[in-house]
């Protein structure tokens, strides 16, 4: 993900929201200090939702 981040002072735009699957790594709080310095929404979701994320019922049936 880094290299995709820009390098800019400026915030994203407002339509800019990340989305990660709550592993706790992602949960941690260097990571969650690191997305607010930078002005990065992040979305609040439930992990493997299907209802958020069409691919877990992709991955229901593969398995």
């Amino acid at each position: 993900m880094l290299p995709m981040t820009p390098r800019t002072p400026s915030p994203p735009s407002n339509m800019e929201v990340f989305q990660h699957d709550n592993y706790p790594k992602h949960m941690a709080k260097a990571t969650k200090e690191w997305l607010k310095k930078k002005h990065i929404k992040v979305l609040e979701w439930p992990s493997q939702s299907p209802d958020l994320n069409p691919i877990e019922n992709l991955w229901r049936e593969l398995k």
